[in-house]
């Protein structure tokens, strides 16, 4: 008789390619724990930094499914966010193990509803956004919208990389007017 999961999880895969080095210039092929696709879930977030990097668990590159690792990733190299019910017992000890060894043990998701609901706030909102002036952190969609409003106030987007986007509430530098002219000379 079959008894149902054990709990329900979100489920991720590693994209094929990650962002690496000075404004993410560096592209590698998957993590250097997890290969590209490799199917991870994702715990619930702990603590309070916005879930910019998540507690997986997935088998490592090299143990060829036999074991299974828990790991701290940043969530921009994670895609496809996904809810499964958990139905094997070695996975959900893995999951709930305590963390590092010490305190209580992580937990899987309370139920299908919230996993759900994190599950497509993380598809919608894939990409960090700062202000430059420190004065607000969010999530926003990819590619990030040209302004953001925060406490009534517009911030224009500045910078966009492979890590974050960051905005500034300084307006955003303006083209100088056609003058009818070009600027090239004829050779």
């Amino acid at each position: 008789m079959d008894q149902g999961p054990l709990a329900f999880g979100i489920v991720a895969n590693v994209a094929p390619w990650t962002a690496h080095g000075e404004g993410g210039l560096e592209l590698a092929s998957g993590l250097r724990h997890f290969p590209p696709g490799a199917k991870l879930w994702v715990l619930p977030v702990i603590w309070g930094d916005g879930a910019g990097k998540v507690i997986v668990v997935g088998h490592h590159r090299g143990t060829r499914g036999r074991s299974y690792a828990r790991m701290v990733v940043p969530r921009r190299h994670l895609t496809n966010f996904r809810v499964q019910g958990i139905c094997s017992p070695a996975l959900m000890q893995a999951i709930t193990a305590p963390w590092q060894g010490r305190g209580r043990g992580l937990q899987a998701w309370a139920s299908r509803e919230p996993a759900e609901s994190q599950a497509e706030y993380w598809r919608l909102h894939p990409v960090e956004a700062r202000a430059d002036d420190g004065s607000f952190y969010a999530e926003v969609s990819d590619p990030p919208p040209l302004d953001l409003k925060h406490r009534g106030r517009t911030y224009h987007l500045a910078q966009f990389n492979a890590y974050r986007a960051v905005y500034s509430a300084d307006d955003p530098p303006q083209e100088p007017p056609a003058s009818g002219r070009s600027n090239y000379q004829d050779l």
